[in-house]
């Protein structure tokens, strides 16, 4: 079975830990029945429509089985930085998005849901492959912080259309919100799951792959 992994920096795994590099390692301790390919086609700073954009070289190339899609945090960035007082930190990610990723109005979760439909008919009218889509994890590791709040809005949508286009759905952002509810033990810093809020830490990144080995296994 072969299963591409699409999505941004917390797929590519360059910043931070790689929860594909750590998706191996129990699949290589415990493998599958049939086995399983697993192929990172993530790229830092992606949004749904930098996906789209590239599905057709980066996915349907590799003629997988299951495409799981697992991208939103640099989308609900996109807004925020709009709805935000603009800092030079939040002016620089408007540049970035404009610049480096040809993103040039928000990524609203509106557009986000509408960039999830268009990559679902793509992948469906080049492949045969049965999709499964991500919750996006967090935006911050803060329960009560306004990007997480906004993140919401990103995770609703990604519910709706995996119901509404048949997708299996994997909630990754229910499970780092139960660990995010539990950080008596949490450093200073207040990050556990990630190293800045965003990109994986050990943590993180073995509580994402032990969510995709567990839904491997029921495949």
């Amino acid at each position: 079975m072969r299963v591409v992994f699409l999505g941004d920096s917390l797929t590519e795994g360059v910043d931070g830990a790689s929860y594909l590099r750590a998706l191996g390692a129990l699949v290589a301790s415990a493998p599958l029945p049939g086995g399983v390919t697993l192929i990172n086609a993530g790229r830092g700073g992606d949004t749904v429509l930098n996906l789209a954009r590239r599905v057709t070289q980066d996915v349907v190339s590799h003629a997988p089985d299951w495409v799981v899609i697992f991208v939103g945090v640099n989308d609900c960035r996109t807004w925020y930085v709009r709805r935000s007082f603009p800092t030079r930190a939040n002016l620089g990610s408007v540049y970035y998005f404009l610049r480096r990723k040809g993103i040039w109005r928000a990524v609203t979760p509106q557009r986000y849901g509408d960039g999830l439909r268009t990559l679902i008919a793509t992948l469906r009218a080049q492949t045969s492959a049965r999709i499964a889509l991500c919750t996006p994890a967090t935006a911050s590791e803060a329960l009560d912080a306004r990007a997480e709040q906004m993140l919401d809005c990103y995770a609703a949508r990604v519910g709706e259309v995996a119901q509404e286009r048949d997708c299996a759905l994997i909630d990754i952002r229910a499970a780092f919100q139960a660990a995010m509810a539990q950080r008596a033990d949490s450093p200073p810093t207040g990050y556990r799951l990630t190293c800045d809020g965003v990109h994986l830490s050990d943590a993180g990144a073995e509580l994402v792959a032990g969510i995709f080995r567990d839904w491997l296994l029921t495949l």
